[in-house]
C-alpha cells in the first residue's frame, strides 16, 4: 500500500512506475487534526521515476473532508484535491542537482514509503476558511449584542484623521530607524 522496494523502483528508470491505490488514512489525520469530523477514503494517483540515483513522485490525490464551519460550526463536506511533487533522495549528497524550492526527503530505509506523505500533504491542503453554502451566499455577515463580522474592506486602517489618539506618537522621530549599526564605529 503506496510503499515499495528500492530495488524493484530501480528498474523504472526508462518508464515510471505508475500507482493508482484508495487508502483509509482517517483515523489517524482525526487524530492529527482535531477539526476533522469525517474523511472519506483517499484516492492516491501518480507516477515514481528512478533518476540520478533519486526517486522523484509525482501524484494526485483526493478526497472528501468534512470540517467545521469556520462562522458557524455546522459541518461542511470540502472536496480535497491536491497534486504534489516530492523528490527522495538515495544519498543527500544528490541536493545539489535540484532546485532551491523542489522539496527533497532524504531516504532513511530501503522502502520508498508513501504513507507520510499522503498524510502530510492532505493536512497542508485543508482550507483554512469553511463556509457552507449559505453561509457564502449571504448577503449580511452575522452579528451579536455587542460584536459583528465585518469585510476586509471595513478593517482596512483608518485615515490619520480618523486614527484614535496614540499615546505613543510623541516618541515618533525620537529614535534612529536605522538601528544600531551606525552608530558603532
Amino acid at each position: 500500500m503506496l510503499n515499495w522496494s528500492i530495488t524493484t523502483l530501480k528498474q523504472y528508470t526508462r518508464k515510471p512506475l505508475t500507482f493508482d491505490e484508495t487508502v483509509d488514512v482517517k483515523a489517524e489525520l482525526m487524530e492529527r487534526n482535531p477539526d476533522i469530523i469525517d474523511m472519506s477514503d483517499v484516492h492516491a494517483t501518480g507516477t515514481i521515476l528512478f533518476s540520478r540515483g533519486d526517486y522523484t513522485v509525482d501524484g494526485d490525490l483526493t478526497a472528501e473532508v468534512t470540517l467545521p464551519s469556520t462562522r458557524s460550526l455546522v459541518p461542511v463536506t470540502v472536496p480535497v484535491d491536491f497534486h504534489f511533487n516530492e523528490t527522495y533522495l538515495a544519498d543527500e549528497s544528490h541536493s545539489d542537482q535540484y532546485e532551491e524550492d523542489d522539496v527533497l526527503i532524504p531516504l532513511t530505509s530501503d522502502w520508498l514509503d508513501l504513507m507520510p506523505a499522503v498524510k502530510d500533504n492532505l493536512l497542508l491542503a485543508l482550507p483554512l476558511r469553511v463556509l457552507t453554502q449559505e453561509e457564502e451566499n449571504a448577503v449580511d455577515l452575522p452579528s451579536g449584542a455587542d460584536w459583528s463580522l465585518i469585510t476586509e474592506e471595513e478593517a482596512a486602517p483608518l485615515p490619520p484623521e480618523e486614527q484614535p489618539n496614540n499615546p505613543f506618537k510623541g516618541l515618533q522621530g525620537m529614535f534612529d530607524d536605522k538601528g544600531d549599526s551606525s552608530d558603532k564605529q
